[in-house]
């Protein structure tokens, strides 16, 4: 049997952060954060065994470490909600992978430390690894991580499509005063005006960057820790796999898995929901084999 226990974190702005810790049986071997996509909570892990569906965080679990999950800031229990009157920027979304580390080494101070993500969390982690070459952080994994940028999408229809969506849920957003998802069907949480406004900007502008001018591209560069980047090729839009290969291209550390491609991996073809709500077991367990291969000893 595994454990579990939330932990009410707060952020240095005030905002409080709820963290579900899943622990393993036996003594883990590494203890993962493990962060969500954008218009989604925590529940896209399936971290309960209630609906017999297996899923990422009970499959790393399993394979003996010790999970962190935190609902993102204005997602599931880390409200308030854009509807409460949550909104928050994406650099505080950036900034919130500090608290998260910090509480991962306050709770096992002695194992290495894993910064899991899907699409929105793969992106904001990384941004902040490349702020903080330094921090004790021993892995990073991104699954379906992309950002929009001109320079790394060669096909020119597709950045088109995508400058389209932008747009379109630009002025959603701006109408509703956040972006509404939920009301869309795209996803069971919406997103604050803030936040869609400064992915927005990066759109249009072609960079991605904070408000500030923090150059979180430039960072990349920096980041000193092993990376595996999983992609696929059925995510044709949102991680479309040369955009977002370009992307990472400059991690000095990086693994490329390409779903539906690679030797061995050619069967495998899920979407870009579908690399953690479908059918993607082999995966799953492929993550945690090279986790244990890449992770140093624990003393």
């Amino acid at each position: 049997m595994t454990s579990s226990a939330q932990h009410r974190v707060p952020a240095p702005d005030g905002w409080t952060l709820d963290v579900l810790d899943l622990e393993p049986r036996d003594a883990p071997r590494g203890i993962i954060v493990a962060g969500h996509a954008m218009m989604v909570d925590r529940r896209t892990y399936r971290p309960g065994r209630n609906d017999g569906r297996p899923g990422l965080a009970r499959t790393l679990v399993d394979a003996g470490f010790r999970v962190l999950l935190p609902d993102l800031r204005g997602h599931g229990r880390s409200g308030p909600l854009p509807r409460d009157g949550g909104d928050w920027s994406y650099e505080q979304l950036v900034d919130d992978t500090a608290v998260y580390v910090a509480l991962a080494r306050e709770l096992a101070p002695r194992l290495p430390v894993v910064l899991l993500g899907h699409s929105l969390f793969a992106h904001t982690s990384l941004a902040w690894l490349g702020q903080h070459a330094d921090a004790p952080v021993a892995a990073h994994v991104g699954l379906a991580m992309d950002v929009w940028l001109r320079d790394c999408e060669p096909s020119r229809a597709r950045w088109l499509l995508k400058r389209s969506v932008m747009a379109t849920a630009e002025k959603i957003a701006r109408a509703h005063g956040h972006f509404p998802a939920t009301r869309l069907r795209l996803g069971n949480m919406d997103e604050s005006a803030g936040y869609w406004a400064d992915i927005a900007r990066n759109v249009r502008a072609g960079t991605w960057a904070a408000r500030d001018g923090t150059d979180y591209r430039a960072g990349l560069a920096r980041v000193a820790c092993p990376c595996l980047h999983v992609v696929s090729v059925r995510d044709r839009l949102y991680a479309s796999p040369a955009s977002a290969l370009c992307l990472t291209s400059v991690v000095p550390r990086r693994t490329v898995w390409q779903l539906g491609r690679d030797p061995g991996l050619d069967q495998l073809r899920p979407d870009h929901m579908g690399l953690l709500t479908g059918d993607s077991e082999p995966l799953w367990r492929g993550v945690a084999a090279w986790l244990h291969e890449t992770l140093p000893a624990v003393l």
